[in-house]
């Protein structure tokens, strides 16, 4: 019992100092955000704000409030003091979340000091400089300057907006640009549709920022870049889309005094998030990710939106909120229309005429659904509803109108009316979706299997070459047929699978027609497992490349296993012959359905043990050895009894077999122990004695050896998420334990790298990369196996 409670102390001891660990190193590495959180916290939690607020109606307010009034009163100290409090409770939680975010990431890049200066300094100076332009227009006609000129505000809003314009400075060129115009581009919408004190404060906070961040940072100013091609024109008009959609929400929250185009009078801005403002939102949103991925059909539906608000707008009775929206409108149409080229990407042909059937049946289905509730609420409508009635209100309904000729008079019959408006704009919304993501499929020839196959034999392009002749590959050639390149559209990623194959002289330019070709579908290609040849041309093209793997290449002018560096293998090889485990050679046609049994049934135990389902991508099934260029190598016993197999993808050049990959490694439970380093070694002799030149290990996915790559942060990014990819996939498919094992055979490193055109898309490679390796995966597999690595472990272990 004494003992139970020594390791119970101990254990809690540990976790004490774990947590003592953990808080040390934030106050190391996070002073000045802790620093400032903290503050905040303390004075609220010593004032009461934090649970009452420091609305107007307090003491609180009075005292430390800033604004112009407080500047004409003398009390310039309330632009330092007013940084710490908030008018709403609810208000601390986007405050926070802001500044520890722009913060702690700004700290950790430039360091301690400036985020104070940063974070404290731009507060002040935005709330100053704001004050004082305000003070000019004091006596003026300008009645929202005026009317701003007489109010107060709290908060550290805008620092945290001002470390976000100063962090900019230290990112990547095409980063620095989006975030710098999506970011100006919601604050100036804000500025115009809503015009709250804080909104020109916010804007003034990150201009400041801006301006001010590059002499903070501790390195070379970099040169100034405008580099607008289609993919960044692409992409900024999609950001500036859905800031539109952002702001809207935003507006309606939080819904202001008509901005500086207000001139008089009562604003028509209402409060709070209607369903038309949601929908609104939510088509806006799906238009700009189809404007990001290049759908032309998602720049028709926009430019038609915004030409009709356009025209809307015209035909209201002016005002402040038309005059803003007015100018907002024009911008975006501007926008584009320069920007018309871009939008190449166009939907298959077969989604409108299915989208016209599917909608087709959903104005059925209203039409039925309108007359069985007009039938049964005739009498709840003021008049009662006549079929006219019902007809032509149904038909007002589909173009979001309404007859005025009846009234609900009860909560069932307006909910019914409503109804239908809301049920045909979510049909339409969803149809319009899935044509904006809808695309053409590369067509198919049927040769191209046996031409791919013909340049596989003929130009020599990687080890794992014939990986591209399997099931759910795509085949993409050049005009006159030379080079392949085999890829799978996942999301919005065309994801390529090793080099191009063909003439090596004619890589550079297969890879450019090929980048034009997915920008014209709207992919992002990216080529996985690539070989430093094509890596070294990617700055060529514009693009980035990253190792992602090794290759383990073992060359076959030695197999004799001498030496003590080859014992395991050694002793491998000697047992399987004591216990008369042979290697047997064949194919998947030529096996017996007795063997095509027993490597079901071993494969399917090797499945059966894993949380996810069987992996894809770079690592090949049972499937794809059932072909006759694919060989099998089997370990089998005295009694004819597989113990495990392994299968090979032949490597040629100049149309003969070179060399070999390994692809599926398989064992039985509780067979042969050493069965793999025996048919590996087994296998290395075998291919020796039939004169080829080497054999691959095979690249284990997302590990590769130390090295000294350093790259730029884009590349260190790019690792990371594929490091993150790879720990998580790591206790269910061991990437690092199978390049560990490779080790033991001692094969000569060949990097293999991710080629990328855009850093951008790192996140969106990254998932389509998890997606292309477990593709049968669903979400209940994903949840299973993100609880197993996080959820409590078992208290008897």
């Amino acid at each position: 019992m004494q003992t139970r409670t020594s390791l119970e102390a101990a254990e809690q001891g540990d976790e004490r100092g774990a947590w003592i660990g953990t808080i040390r190193r934030l106050l190391r590495g996070y002073w000045a955000t802790v620093s400032l959180v903290a503050l905040i916290v303390v004075l609220n939690v010593a004032t009461g704000a934090l649970w009452n607020g420091a609305g107007e109606s307090t003491e609180l307010y009075a005292e430390v409030a800033y604004g112009l009034p407080a500047l004409q009163d003398g009390r310039w100290w309330t632009f330092l003091t007013g940084q710490f409090f908030t008018q709403a409770p609810v208000l601390y939680v986007p405050i926070l979340v802001l500044l520890v975010v722009a913060a702690s990431i700004y700290e950790r890049r430039v360091g301690h000091m400036r985020t104070l200066v940063v974070a404290i300094g731009g507060q002040f100076a935005a709330a100053m400089v704001t004050a004082l332009f305000l003070w000019l227009f004091v006596d003026s006609s300008w009645d929202w300057a005026r009317d701003l000129g007489t109010e107060l505000d709290l908060g550290i809003s805008a620092g945290g907006f001002a470390l976000l314009g100063a962090l900019t400075a230290a990112m990547q060129p095409i980063w620095r640009r989006r975030v710098r115009i999506g970011v100006a581009a919601y604050l100036v919408g804000m500025v115009f549709n809503s015009g709250l004190l804080w909104d020109v404060e916010h804007f003034l906070g990150f201009t400041m920022g801006v301006l001010v961040g590059p002499a903070l940072i501790p390195r070379p100013l970099a040169p100034l870049q405008l580099r607008m091609e289609r993919r960044t024109q692409r992409a900024l008009v999609a950001l500036i889309v859905a800031v539109v959609a952002v702001t809207s929400i935003v507006e309606g929250l939080f819904p202001g005094n008509g901005g500086p185009l207000h001139t008089g009078g009562e604003t028509t801005q209402g409060a709070g998030v209607t369903f038309a403002l949601v929908v609104k939102a939510i088509v806006l949103l799906v238009l700009a990710d189809g404007l990001r991925r290049g759908r032309r059909l998602a720049w028709i539906v926009t430019t038609g939106l915004m030409i009709a608000a356009f025209v809307w707008l015209l035909g209201d009775s002016p005002s402040a909120e038309r005059s803003a929206d007015l100018v907002l409108v024009i911008i975006q149409l501007a926008l584009l229309v320069v920007t018309f080229r871009a939008f190449s990407a166009r939907a298959a042909r077969r989604s409108f005429s299915g989208s016209v059937r599917r909608l087709g049946w959903v104005l059925a289905a209203l039409a039925v659904y309108t007359v069985v509730g007009f039938a049964v609420l005739a009498d709840e409508f003021d008049p009662p509803a006549t079929w006219d009635d019902m007809v032509t209100e149904f038909l007002a309904r589909l173009v979001f109108l309404t007859t005025g000729n009846i009234e609900p008079v009860t909560n069932v019959a307006r909910w019914f009316i409503g109804s239908i408006g809301v049920l045909w704009i979510v049909a339409l919304v969803v149809t319009a979706a899935g044509l904006v993501y809808s695309s053409r499929r590369p067509p198919e020839h049927d040769d191209d299997s046996n031409e791919l196959r013909a340049l596989l034999r003929q130009h020599p392009s990687s080890s794992i070459e014939w990986m591209l002749t399997w099931r759910g590959i795509r085949l993409w050639f050049t005009d006159d047929r030379t080079t392949a390149i085999g890829f799978k559209v996942v999301g919005s990623v065309a994801l390529c699978l090793g080099d191009p194959v063909g003439p090596d002289e004619h890589r550079l330019a297969a890879l450019g027609d090929f980048d034009r070709y997915c920008f014209d579908n709207g992919w992002i290609p990216c080529l996985f497992a690539a070989g430093e040849r094509t890596a070294s041309m990617a700055p060529e093209l514009g693009w980035k490349s990253v190792e992602v793997a090794e290759d383990s290449v073992m060359p076959l002018d030695d197999v004799e296993f001498k030496g003590k560096a080859w014992q395991k293998v050694r002793t491998a090889l000697n047992r399987a012959g004591k216990k008369h485990v042979e290697l047997v050679t064949t194919t998947w046609g030529e096996s017996t359905p007795v063997v095509t049994d027993q490597l079901r049934a071993i494969s399917g135990e090797w499945v059966g043990d894993k949380a996810l389902p069987e992996m894809g991508f770079t690592l090949g099934t049972l499937r794809e050895a059932d072909d006759p260029e694919v060989r099998l190598h089997l370990a089998v016993d005295e009694d004819r009894t597989i113990e495990g197999f392994t299968s090979w993808l032949p490597v040629s050049e100049e149309g003969e077999v070179v060399g070999w990959t390994l692809d599926l490694m398989r064992r039985r439970d509780h067979g042969f122990p050493p069965v793999m380093d025996f048919l590996i070694g087994a296998s290395a002799r075998q291919f020796h004695d039939e004169g080829f030149r080497f054999m691959s290990l095979s690249a284990a996915p997302l590990a590769k050896a130390p090295d000294s790559l350093g790259g730029s942060s884009d590349q260190r990014v790019l690792q990371q998420i594929l490091n993150l990819l790879s720990t998580t996939l790591e206790p269910y498919y061991g990437f690092q334990s199978l390049f560990h094992y490779k080790e033991k055979f001692h094969p000569e490193h060949h990097p293999m790298f991710l080629v990328f055109p855009d850093e951008t898309a790192l996140l969106e490679i990254g998932i389509a990369v998890a997606r292309a390796y477990v593709p049968d995966a669903g979400l209940t597999d994903w949840i299973k196996m993100g609880w197993e690595m996080v959820g409590p472990g078992d208290d008897n272990q």
